[in-house]
């Protein structure tokens, strides 16, 4: 086997289909004797002549006659492994690309997107996980997952990332709190509970939120913690509960309820979302498409 290289079942393929060394040489652009020396060469690995002079040309044997659709075979999948990707059409592309968002993330943008590719692109089919700090750099690597829309604050540097949008946190407590008037104090900040979504591992807001309370020698009373993020206004509409949420958040779900809107009594950072992806997609056509349509929805929010 060390002895077959490609070349020489290019060859093979050629005089089986031409019986004759001059015909099989002319069609591969080689020397005659080029074309005989591989012949040797096959005639030696396959301890089998292989072809043999007839009068019509050369005829092969049944050696020949059985290996040659399992080479020819070899060849076309050697072919289809090293051609060019096919051109991705997303008119017609039937692909499922799987992404990991946070619930928020999911509420600003999927409307959106969702909506254009309905239009664009009616066969691609849009898979929205979970995230999971701890597994996203694996899920990148192994191709589990094709693109992660978040915040963060620190970017693990192996992986490509382009901006999407923004937003600012504030506060919201109901409307008749008994506590809280027209401002929020430092001091209620810290003292009253508060209602936070819980994800596996701590979200970004809560880590931002948490440096800001400590930079201020303060702690969190975290009161309730739940699984879906946009409950959380409706719970505090009829508690006392206090949340920091995305302002776009809080603007598209609070108009019916009976909520006050307020600036936090800290400075907190801004939410950057981005979309971060590993180098194996990166020059993929059907990643660059999604990659495309995904910034440029989130241009127009």
């Amino acid at each position: 086997m060390n002895n077959i290289d490609i070349e020489l079942l290019r060859a093979f393929c050629a005089l089986m289909s031409e019986r004759s060394v001059s015909r099989a040489a002319a069609r591969l652009n080689l020397s005659q004797p080029a074309m005989s020396h591989a012949l040797g060469r096959l005639r030696n690995v396959f301890q089998d002549p292989l072809l043999l002079r007839s009068r019509g040309g050369m005829a092969p044997t049944e050696r020949a006659v059985a290996v040659e659709p399992r080479i020819r075979a070899i060849l076309h999948e050697l072919d289809a492994v090293v051609a060019p990707p096919e051109k991705f059409d997303p008119r017609t592309s039937t692909r499922t690309f799987v992404l990991t968002a946070t619930e928020y993330a999911e509420f600003v943008l999927l409307p959106a997107l969702m909506s254009r590719i309905g239009t664009e692109a009616p066969g691609i089919r849009i898979e929205i996980r979970a995230p999971n700090q701890n597994r996203m750099l694996d899920w990148l690597e192994a191709g589990e997952i094709d693109m992660r829309i978040a915040w963060v604050r620190n970017a693990v540097g192996s992986l490509r990332s382009r901006a999407l949008f923004q937003d600012s946190l504030v506060c919201i407590v109901r409307s008749d709190h008994p506590v809280i008037g027209s401002a929020l104090s430092l001091a209620q900040f810290f003292t009253l509970p508060h209602a936070r979504p819980q994800v596996i591992g701590r979200t970004t807001t809560a880590q931002a939120i948490d440096e800001a309370v400590a930079a201020r020698g303060g702690k969190l009373r975290v009161g309730l913690s739940v699984q879906n993020y946009l409950i959380i206004p409706h719970i505090v509409a009829s508690s006392d509960f206090i949340a920091t949420l995305p302002r776009r958040l809080v603007a598209a779900l609070t108009p019916q309820l009976p909520i006050k809107v307020l600036e936090p009594p800290l400075r907190l950072p801004r939410m950057r979302y981005a979309a971060f992806w590993h180098d194996r997609s990166h020059t993929d056509a059907g990643h660059q498409w999604l990659r495309r349509t995904i910034a440029d929805t989130a241009s127009r929010l």
